[in-house]
């Protein structure tokens, strides 16, 4: 139950996103959150894809201190993994917080709730959320004014932007056609669907969603539906590390065109799930080891 209680929280926070949004001076998150917009000397940062957004805009001298993420890593590893830590992504410490003085708090949605904290001591803080290419690279150039890193920050969303031209494209000339389910679990089996960064990876690379049209922001598959939907692919990511946990999840999976071809594979989420444009460098590598799929 308590499981199930988790799933079900991350499912009613994922129904509401929009990019962070610079508006008459300030900058706003989808939550309503508010802070002005300019330039911030101690940031500390409590969501992984705005660590590496700041890194890959050279503005980590901004940073103070992280959330420790124990089994993920986050990029570059080699530089991370020696910050301060302040906490985890779901519990930070307010007191390790307040230690390290910050101008700014960066959240996320799964320490959506200690903003009432940091809103109690007066601290400003967002919350990072996006789940499309465009709302990766809006949120990117929010950061460039947050670092002062405006110009590399402009710099990169343009070259990540012609990047995906370049992969869309591709696609668009040689397109999978294919029908899948990206599985957010397999007990009970969640899936994402369309309106979710992996919904626009599968939606880019061609593959028809079976979820979509399901209610809710990550629904269960039914046994019935899985079968009737007959999907050519599984993809596992999140939680799910192996994919005979996906095979043995339930019977009727080994009676799919994707169990019955072996097409059942396991994404890095931290590669690809991870809000920041890395996202769109893995996009190509993930369409070539998906072009055999039938």
């Amino acid at each position: 139950m308590k499981r199930l209680a988790v799933l079900t929280l991350a499912v009613l926070i994922s129904n509401f996103t929009f990019a962070l949004k610079l508006e008459n001076g300030f900058i706003v998150d989808s939550k309503g959150n508010k802070i002005k917009a300019k330039e911030y000397k101690k940031v500390l940062i409590l969501d992984p894809a705005a660590v590496e957004s700041f890194y890959l805009i050279k503005g980590e001298k901004s940073i103070v201190a992280i959330a420790d993420t124990a089994k993920n890593p986050i990029w570059p590893q080699e530089k991370t993994k020696d910050l301060p830590k302040a906490g985890t992504i779901m519990k930070p410490s307010i007191e390790q917080v307040l230690s390290f003085t910050p101008d700014l708090v960066i959240l996320n949605t799964m320490s959506e709730g200690f903003g009432e904290s940091l809103k109690a001591r007066k601290l400003n803080f967002i919350i990072n959320e996006a789940n499309s290419f465009d709302q990766i690279l809006e949120n990117v150039e929010v950061y460039g004014v947050v670092t002062g890193q405006k110009e590399e920050a402009r710099k990169l969303v343009q070259d990540y932007r012609g990047k995906l031209e370049v992969v869309e494209q591709k696609i668009k000339d040689n397109p999978l056609n294919i029908k899948g389910a990206f599985l957010f679990s397999t007990s009970p089996m969640m899936v994402f669907t369309p309106n979710s960064l992996p919904g626009q990876i599968f939606n880019t690379l061609g593959i028809e969603n079976i979820a979509k049209g399901l209610p809710g922001g990550r629904p269960i598959l039914s046994p019935e539906y899985l079968l009737a939907q007959n999907p050519d692919l599984l993809v596992g990511s999140m939680a799910i590390k192996n994919k005979n946990d996906i095979l043995n999840s339930n019977p009727v999976v080994k009676q799919t065109k994707a169990g019955q071809k072996g097409n059942v594979m396991i994404i890095d989420s931290d590669k690809i799930l991870r809000g920041t444009p890395r996202v769109i460098d893995a996009l190509e590598e993930l369409y070539q080891e998906l072009s055999n799929v039938k």
